[in-house]
């Protein structure tokens, strides 16, 4: 721990204990109102069967009004079990530390989601003037785990944001997710991601797949789907990935060749062919039949 995280521990438990009414106490606005319902409920049964165990940790802000630091879900489970008062630890303490002891006292006492984090390091950044190197810190992490975490609320669509915050996305994919552009398009890879299950490194190796890709290469992706293999995943779904792709780029080019072949049949005498371009997809054919020629007779091997 740093020092200023230090002072912030002696803060927590240096306070005044008082009960205070609950409806007194406001969310610190670094707290972005997710909440498991899970742990919730397992809270509400503890406190209604054990009583609250640890007080609230908050700070004066005026009027009478005290603001949440630490115990967001125990102030949540005793406003559902009708409690009027809350047992708390009332600390003094100017805002920026204030915002320290929100997420430290967060970052010890449960697991915060990577887009909770994200939010909090953005606030630290915009309004309390922390650099990334101090959040760092705090966090006992790199300075290019602040970045990656911002990125997610930067990049990431909001839809995808809340379903990283209530646990439904993992941290890694959405990270890998946040690459692609927001909107439809983040929704459409992890929709692949999802129907086969596919781990990290194949959701990272999709994503780069879906950068290069023009449109109907994202469909053929969807259509085809990105299948795993039983001994090499990565490389079988890859195979597959691209088989579906070249399946549709031909079947687009046999459209057009019959097109032509239509137009070249009806006229009794052509003087408008394009040479240049007829000469260019000679060539093209031609170095397509070099590429795959060893290839596939390796194949019949």
């Amino acid at each position: 721990m740093t020092a200023g995280t230090q002072t912030a521990e002696d803060l927590k438990t240096s306070g005044e204990i008082l009960c205070l009414p609950c409806a007194k106490l406001a969310d610190h606005p670094f707290h972005m109102g997710y909440y498991l319902q899970s742990h919730l409920e397992e809270l509400v049964g503890s406190i209604r069967e054990s009583g609250l165990l640890e007080p609230v940790v908050v700070c004066p802000i005026g009027a009478g009004e005290y603001q949440i630091l630490s115990g967001h879900y125990r102030v949540r489970a005793i406003r559902r079990l009708r409690w009027k008062q809350v047992l708390c630890r009332v600390v003094v303490c100017d805002m920026r530390m204030a915002a320290v002891l929100f997420c430290t006292s967060n970052l010890l006492t449960r697991g915060l989601s990577a887009i909770e984090e994200a939010y909090m390091i953005s606030r630290l950044i915009s309004e309390k003037q922390f650099t990334m190197t101090e959040i760092g810190k705090l966090w006992g992490k790199s300075k290019s785990w602040v970045s990656r975490r911002l990125a997610l609320l930067v990049h990431l669509e909001p839809k995808l944001q809340k379903e990283l915050g209530i646990g439904h996305l993992s941290p890694r994919t959405a990270q890998e997710l946040s690459r692609l552009p927001r909107g439809n398009e983040q929704e459409r890879v992890l929709g692949i991601i999802r129907k086969w299950r596919l781990n990290k490194d194949e959701a990272a190796q999709l994503v780069d797949a879906w950068l290069r890709a023009d449109e109907p290469e994202k469909k053929a992706l969807e259509e085809s789907g990105y299948p795993k293999g039983s001994q090499n995943p990565a490389a079988h779904s890859m195979d597959q990935t691209w088989s579906g792709i070249v399946t549709v780029h031909f079947s687009q080019c046999v459209q057009i060749l019959s097109r032509i072949t239509g137009l070249a049949e009806t006229q009794a005498q052509i003087c408008w062919w394009p040479m240049a371009s007829y000469q260019s997809f000679r060539t093209a054919v031609s170095g397509l039949e070099n590429a795959l020629e060893t290839r596939l007779q390796a194949q019949r091997r």
